[in-house]
């Protein structure tokens, strides 16, 4: 009898093994897949000329690189379908987290220059489906348009552009400065205005304009600086104002006013000039590009002025 409860047992057991072990295992759900963001414009120069054009540089905001290769750029041109889009070239690989700069006003039938007064732009992937437009307003040479922080959705006026590298807010750069003012030229040594750079990156001043009270009051053209003109990072650059053109001022050695505006049109330098008492003597900001000017004994043309 002990036996053969034992033996039922054992029966029963093996059964519910066989049975747990036949059923259906729940099914455990994989990670979810990766989200892929888009590769978005990130910043737009539109005051190119020959020696520095048109841009657009493009950024990943993925944690993988991403293939962009024959990605689509392109303005109302390309919109409209009357000439073609400008594509990345094959086996471009965009780092995770990186840029890439597109030239786009070249000479080739894609090329196109970005209207300086404001326009929009177009991206497209590979297949040909619309990523990313932006409006583009009317800009300065010193000035970009670009998404802060990077990828971001909001974009600003950047002074001074960030090609290829980390947007910043314009804020952070300080203005082209007037530096040194002479005003006691003779025709072997003309009268003469210095500007200084105070950034750790050079800046295009072509279309900024210097004047004195003719070109203020609209009596005679202001000096616009001709395009291509770059003053090196902490550097300067002289700017010979008495000479024959319509434009042309000498600047009164008992004293004098002179402006500085950039290719926007805005006023950025504004300074009342002094009496110079001997030909000697210049009117300059110590240290270069502070707030306090004096009278030097020690003329510094293009380079750092002394007391």
């Amino acid at each position: 009898m002990k036996s053969t409860i034992t033996l039922l047992l054992l029966a029963v057991t093996v059964s519910l093994l066989f049975v747990s072990c036949s059923r259906d295992e729940p099914t455990v759900a994989g990670p979810p897949p990766a989200v892929v963001l888009p590769v978005v414009m990130n910043e737009v120069y539109s005051r190119g000329d020959s020696l520095s054009p048109d841009w657009i540089e493009l950024y990943n905001p993925n944690n993988a690189a991403v293939d962009i290769g024959g990605y689509l750029l392109y303005d109302n041109g390309g919109q409209s379908g009357s000439k073609p889009k400008k594509a990345v070239p094959a086996g471009v690989s965009l780092a995770a987290k990186g840029f890439y700069v597109v030239t786009v006003d070249t000479s080739d039938a894609s090329g196109f220059g970005i209207s300086s007064g404001g326009e929009t732009v177009w991206l497209a992937n590979a297949s040909g489906a619309l990523l990313d437009s932006v409006a583009v307003p009317a800009l300065g040479v010193d000035t970009s348009y670009a998404r802060i922080p990077d990828g971001g959705s909001a974009w600003s006026a950047v002074t001074l552009p960030t090609k290829g590298v980390t947007n910043v807010s314009g804020a952070a750069a300080q203005p082209i400065v007037m530096n040194e003012i002479f005003s006691r030229g003779v025709p072997a040594d003309p009268d003469w205005i210095e500007l200084y750079n105070p950034n750790s990156a050079p800046v295009s001043i072509g279309g900024y304009k210097i004047y004195d009270g003719g070109g203020n009051t609209g009596t005679k053209p202001k000096f616009e600086i001709p395009a291509g003109t770059v003053v090196p990072a902490n550097g300067y650059t002289v700017i010979v104002v008495d000479v024959a053109d319509a434009w042309g001022f000498g600047l009164g050695s008992g004293g004098d006013e002179t402006w500085l505006e950039n290719a926007g049109g805005t006023i950025i330098d504004h300074q009342t000039v002094p009496a110079m008492p001997v030909a000697t003597t210049s009117y300059c900001r110590i240290p270069d590009g502070s707030a306090t000017w004096q009278i030097s004994n020690t003329i510094t043309k293009g380079a750092a002025n002394q007391p």
